[in-house]
């Protein structure tokens, strides 16, 4: 447990190091800390154990030992900086030793309470010595350290020191993070700290920002989820849709919300958006419940109610990434079966040609074995087009399978404008026999 815990701390310090310019990096150091949480709660480890914020009284002796214990906490993040700044300059990797302080360090920042971590972030900010980029950083991963467990008073800190995190990633990261975290617990109050200190920090109290909200809410209250699209003013509508269904990861979860959805459409007085955020939700509640695998997918999917109209939807927008590729044939069949036939076209050519991509020899198998009829017809047109830039002989033989007429036709002068290079003969032989100019 203590090699795992020390790996993650190891990726939160590098991400500290490099000053966490890009999203990526953000997204590294997020998920790193929600397993270094996980997993040190799993073993009975606090790594956060700030007794004083649980109410547990302390004596003035003991407060002040612990302002010290920040105190010096702060200068020795601070020399540690200087001397990664200076590793990093010079080009010299980190050796063994390097890594060992890096834990230890870590655990350090790790241990501190908010009352610490706001005197720590004080030093922080009246050193000159580091490099504004430096600094930035590790006010950002002191005040992360607190976003999992502690989320308002991440925030509380982040207002005291929100002139360091002006058009910064570091700070939208920050609040989402916190808000997302809070939302879970208590969404009006994060709601209430979004309406105060919204207009103080537009740039960064952005739809990012107010997404985590939204997302947070959603694990526990999907409806609230839904108001809080209109009440936070939510620009990019679909992406609000797609944080509240993505929070839904259990059959009974994907149930509720679609409860809640229903309820959400019936306030919407606009056709458009209606369908627009009805087909965007469903399509989301599919793609969750179609990880589930085939069984447990199609069975959630059945049984949800959908209308034919939001049938439709499932088919033409598809779920071909979240599916396994080994049940691929079986979803085809279902969409065949459970879908109107003129919506599941789509679908079932994205799934074949994925399918294709990644397995065409599975691929084949299946449609070896796959009756007569409109779904294998589409396959097989899916199944030839991809393999014609490869193997165009092959895809021939399978598009000569199709029924004579215009999907045959448009078929064989698919293979031939896929042709791969290398061959014109063997392409102007194939157009000449099919009657393709």
């Amino acid at each position: 447990m203590r090699i795992s815990i020390a790996l993650s701390l190891l990726i939160l310090a590098i991400g500290a190091a490099i000053g966490w310019q890009d999203h990526q990096r953000l997204e590294i150091v997020r998920a790193s800390h929600d397993k270094l949480v996980a997993e040190a709660a799993s073993s009975g480890i606090t790594l956060d154990p700030g007794q004083s914020e649980s109410g547990v009284r302390i004596t003035k002796r003991e407060r002040e030992d612990k302002d010290a214990i920040a105190r010096q906490t702060a200068v020795d993040f601070i020399a540690f900086a200087k001397e990664m700044e200076a590793m990093e300059k010079s080009g010299k990797g980190k050796d063994e030793n390097m890594q060992k302080r890096i834990l230890e360090v870590m655990d350090r920042m790790m241990s501190l309470d908010s009352g610490q971590l706001k005197i720590l972030i004080a030093e922080l900010r009246a050193n000159k010595e580091l490099k504004d980029e430096m600094r930035r950083g590790l006010i950002g991963f002191s005040i992360m350290t607190l976003a999992n467990d502690h989320p308002q008073a991440a925030l509380t800190l982040f207002t005291e020191a929100s002139e360091d995190f002006k058009d910064d990633g570091m700070g939208k990261h920050v609040i989402s993070t916190s808000l997302a975290k809070w939302a879970k617990d208590d969404p009006m109050a994060a709601l209430a700290w979004v309406r105060e200190n919204g207009k103080k920090f537009p740039d960064l109290v952005n739809d990012d920002a107010k997404r985590g909200l939204i997302s947070g809410a959603a694990a526990n209250d999907p409806k609230l989820a839904f108001s809080l699209i209109g009440e936070l003013g939510m620009e990019d509508k679909s992406q609000s849709i797609r944080s509240i269904v993505e929070a839904a990861r259990t059959p009974a979860e994907r149930t509720t919300t679609l409860a809640a959805l229903t309820e959400h459409l019936a306030t919407l007085t606009d056709s458009d958006v209606r369908a627009e955020t009805s087909r965007d939700a469903i399509r989301g509640l599919v793609q969750s419940a179609a990880k589930d695998g085939f069984e447990a997918g199609s069975k959630w999917i059945s049984e949800a109610g959908f209308t034919p109209e939001q049938l439709a939807g499932i088919g033409s927008g598809g779920f071909t990434h979240t599916i396994k590729g080994a049940e691929t044939g079986k979803w085809i069949e279902w969409m065949d079966k459970t879908l109107p036939a003129a919506k599941s076209d789509d679908g079932i050519r994205n799934m074949v040609t994925n399918w294709t991509r990644n397995d065409y020899q599975a691929a084949g198998t299946w449609l070896a074995t796959t009756p007569e009829g409109p779904a294998r017809d589409t396959s097989v047109r899916a199944y030839a087009e991809t393999v014609a830039s490869y193997d165009p002989e092959t895809a021939a033989q399978w598009a000569l399978t199709l029924p004579a007429g215009k999907d045959r036709e448009q078929t064989m002068r698919n293979i031939y404008q896929n042709w791969p290079d290398g061959n014109p003969a063997a392409k102007e032989a194939f157009g000449k026999a099919h009657g393709i100019k």
